[in-house]
């Protein structure tokens, strides 16, 4: 069972050497933030002007994992939006990373230690 922790540290590896500030900026300021399950559960991104909830929370805790914003964006591109494969110019997620955050969600995305 993926953990918090794991996510986390799977999307810190993902953005690594960026400009975080400047990242939270560009995609919803103190909204675009993973520092915390809550945080991640709540989290929003902005692209291209239009906001875009990561984890919906009805995709939660039931399988659907892959039909999260999150999910979809890191495998990308949304072809139908015109988005590209996040993050932007890569280094994309690896099948693995992917799983992990799956996972995570598909187990009830819950903060680590509580049941």
């Amino acid at each position: 069972m993926a953990t918090f922790a794991d996510v986390r540290t799977t999307l810190g590896q993902l953005v690594q050497g960026r400009d975080i500030p400047r990242m939270k900026i560009t995609h919803g300021g103190d909204a675009f933030s993973w520092d915390t399950a809550e945080e991640l559960r709540k989290a929003v991104a902005v692209i291209f002007g239009t906001t875009y909830q990561l984890i919906d929370p009805a995709l939660v805790g039931n399988g659907r994992a892959d039909e999260t914003y999150l999910v979809q964006v890191l495998m990308g591109p949304i072809e139908d939006q015109d988005i590209p494969r996040m993050p932007f110019r890569g280094p994309f997620a690896s099948a693995d990373q992917i799983k992990v955050i799956r996972d995570w969600i598909n187990d009830g995305a819950r903060d680590d230690g509580v049941t």
